[in-house]
This record gives C-alpha cells, structure tokens and sequence, in this order.
C-alpha cells in the first residue's frame, strides 16, 4: 500500500509522528469543514505551555484533556450558530439541541483539567500598610520637581 506524498507510509499510520493527538485530529477526527478550528487548539495548547513551561509529561495529557475539551465546546457552539440552540417539539414545548444540552458537560472538564494543572485563579498579592506608605512617598517624591536652591540675589 503506498503513501501519500510528504507523509509517513499509508494515510492512517500514525508511527513516528512527533504529536499525534495534532495528526490525529487532523487526518481523522474532524470534518473538511471543522478544520478551522486546529490553529486556534494550537494557540489554546500553546498558552497552557507558556504559563506552565515545564511541565511534566502528565501535566502535558492534562493540557490535552483541556485542550479537547475546548474544542469539543466550540465545535458545540458553531453547530450551535448554524442550527440554533433551541428547537421545537410541538406547538406548545421546547427543548435544548442535544450537542447544547451536552455543553456544559465539556466545560465542566475543561475547568478541572485546568484545575488540575494548578491554573486556578490566584489571589492577588496584597501589600502591608508599610509597604503601600513607602509607595505612597516614593510616587510622590517622583511627581514633585526636585526643588533649586535658591540663589540669593547678591
């Protein structure tokens, strides 16, 4: 069986591929038309990277559990757009589409997986009392022009 031009052996081998999540979700697991969604995984996958730069390995597949996560929520939202959220049974009821229904579901694992890398929110550092007055005095001492000496008219 022979291969496609640039790619390694037949078009589902997958051996020596350096990220094979990436070729994964390229060649197999979504539609021409979903592909627009890789760049912005990337990005996603990129940002988790530079906040934890040395991450181990099992941070890495945590990263990647988000990383799906994330697509999975946005893939649900554009179907979303194109055929709307909510659709009628009858005359009189309403439902969620099934994929909006499941939403929350893919949130909910994006946020523990980013809970799990330690990515929660931080509380912000407070300074003491002593601190912020010798801030204070500092910033003021910047506004103010260094005041001349004043010359004697002698």
């Amino acid at each position: 069986m022979s291969g496609k031009p640039g790619r390694s052996g037949p078009p589902s081998n997958l051996n020596s591929v350096k990220h094979k999540w990436n070729v994964f979700w390229r060649r197999r697991a979504l539609k021409a038309e979903d592909r627009w969604i890789l760049p912005v995984l990337e990005s996603y996958l990129g940002a988790l990277l530079s906040d934890k730069p040395d991450a181990t390995e099992t941070e890495k597949l945590v990263m990647q559990n988000a990383q799906t996560a994330r697509g999975a929520v946005m893939l649900i939202l554009a179907e979303a757009a194109r055929s709307g959220f909510v659709r009628r049974i009858d005359a009189s009821t309403w439902d969620l589409q099934p994929g909006s229904r499941e939403l929350a579901r893919f949130l909910t694992a994006e946020r523990s997986a980013l809970q799990a890398l330690g990515m929660e929110r931080r509380a912000k550092q407070v300074q003491t009392l002593a601190e912020w007055m010798a801030d204070f005095e500092r910033r003021k001492r910047e506004q103010t022009p260094s005041d001349a000496e004043p010359e004697d008219g002698r």
